[in-house]
């Protein structure tokens, strides 16, 4: 995958990322990130957590903005989709060819059944090793479970096989 002008990002990885404090791979595997003003207030929301001054400084800089409200009309399949993933999917139906970085299982299944295309945490883990921003992927995926974001054993593996390391 060539680098990416612009993606959309979901809360999820944002607070994954910025927990861990590698939120600075997504900026050197994507050129912007862009996020609706619902993601920003999941994302920035007024209690505090490990990494949140590293997402504010990511917004101040600019390399993490917020677009205007999606216009486009869809109605979800999954009524059950909170309202950061409901944003992206169709900030992301807005901007066609963009891609979309969400974790959530039923918001990656609305995405897909909608045509977006997507990535996940783990893959842009994984791609920031091929990009050589870091030496593993793995000792950054093991970070995420202590962090308090889970993201399943299969998928962990599927990223360390495809960046050749040893699942």
């Amino acid at each position: 995958m060539a680098r990416s002008d612009l993606i959309i990002a979901d809360a999820g990885p944002l607070i994954a990322l910025s927990r861990i404090g590698e939120l600075e791979l997504l900026h050197g595997v994507f050129d912007q990130v862009c996020v609706t003003l619902e993601v920003q207030a999941e994302a920035l929301p007024k209690a505090d957590y490990p990494g949140k001054a590293d997402l504010a400084a990511a917004f101040a800089a600019g390399w993490v903005r917020c677009i205007d409200a999606p216009t486009i009309a869809w109605q979800p399949l999954n009524p059950g989709l909170g309202p950061g993933e409901r944003s992206s999917i169709a900030a992301a139906l807005q901007s066609p060819g963009c891609l979309l970085v969400i974790d959530d299982r039923a918001g990656r299944a609305e995405a897909r059944a909608q045509g977006v295309s997507i990535i996940g945490t783990a893959a842009v883990i994984g791609l920031a090793k091929l990009r050589g921003l870091i030496p593993a992927a793995r000792p950054v995926l093991e970070r995420l479970r202590p962090a308090g974001y889970y993201i399943g054993t299969t998928i962990i593996e599927a990223v360390l096989t495809d960046v050749g390391e040893t699942p």
